[in-house]
């Protein structure tokens, strides 16, 4: 009798730290998540060093982010260039409002880039061919 009552209370504790654990809303929105707006202007940004150029890499500098009622700083990473895009940096914009957080995203700069994904989508669904992700293992 001992031995099943011990089961049964490690079989609840598992499940009651998996609901738990799966209740916490997500570290960083996904995204297409709404706009982060407060009223109350955020903490002074932290100096970083922002090091030197780097051929095909664009730096994106540190900022407060905003997660769960707390500011959280996120330090400055590298992002991989990309051809016809710019990358606006992170950081909070005054708006009327109060103060929006404006994370870093890439912006299309050119229409050709569009139309250059339009020609390669259209030569791929011509061309017949299509990925085979089992195709190593035949």
């Amino acid at each position: 009798m001992k031995q099943h009552l011990s089961i049964a209370a490690i079989i609840s504790g598992r499940f009651s730290s998996f609901a738990a654990a799966s209740n916490k809303a997500p570290a960083s929105p996904a995204p297409g998540a709404p706009a982060v707006i407060l009223k109350n202007p955020p903490p002074p940004a932290k100096q970083e060093a922002e090091p030197h150029s780097r051929a095909g890499l664009v730096w994106s500098p540190g900022f407060w982010d905003y997660v769960d009622g707390w500011f959280v700083w996120e330090a400055g990473h590298w992002e991989l260039a990309r051809t016809n895009q710019h990358y606006l940096k992170p950081g909070w914009q005054k708006v009327i409002h109060g103060w929006k957080l404006q994370r870093g995203e890439w912006r299309v700069t050119t229409v050709d880039f569009i139309r250059n994904g339009a020609k390669a989508k259209e030569q791929e669904e011509l061309s017949g061919q299509q990925y085979d992700p089992l195709a190593a293992f035949r």
